[in-house]
């Protein structure tokens, strides 16, 4: 009987060390799926990371890939720009002159499509991320007067700072 006693206690014991072994494995499991769990989460969050910087990456250079050849055809507009300005009073009822007023108005309104737009100064306070200043001359201190060369933004970013003469305080 006490071998019998023994032995159901060795049994019971074998069990409940197995039931803890059993146990041990299945919260080593868990863990290692908690672990992994983990792993793949971070591992999505990446990739989608990754996709939006590649997007926004694209999108960038598909906005900028055109501004160097834009830069080179804002003088050309600079001139078309000067060339209306100083149309003659006689020539104004010109046909021609009526086509290249046209003209000018329809590439205005593409560039103004593209995001291209003039940046202002005529009494504007001189910002050197979008004015040079060439010149100055008496009038109010830092206030623009007169533009020489019309500036360009492109979808905010600039693309070319406008060239003006500005105010150096002194009265005239």
């Amino acid at each position: 009987m006490a071998d019998d006693l023994s032995e159901k206690i060795k049994k019971a014991e074998a069990e409940d060390k197995a039931q803890n072994q059993a146990r041990n494995d299945q919260d080593e499991k868990n863990a290692k799926i908690e672990e992994l769990t983990a792993q793949l989460a971070r591992a999505m969050a990446d990739l989608q990371n990754y996709k939006r910087r590649s997007e926004e990456e694209k999108a960038s250079f598909v906005k900028y890939a055109n501004a160097e050849l834009l830069q080179t055809i804002l003088p050309i507009l600079d001139n078309l720009d000067r060339s209306v300005t100083h149309l003659p009073q006689e020539l104004k009822d010109n046909e021609w002159a009526k086509g290249m007023l046209h003209i000018h108005g329809d590439l205005l309104k593409t560039f103004e499509k593209l995001g291209i737009k003039k940046i202002t100064t005529l009494g504007e306070k001189l910002n050197p991320n979008l004015h040079e200043a060439m010149m100055t001359e008496a009038g109010e201190k830092d206030v623009i007067l007169e533009e020489f060369e019309p500036g360009y933004t492109i979808n905010g970013d600039v693309l070319k700072v406008a060239k003006v003469k500005v105010g150096d305080g002194s009265k005239k």
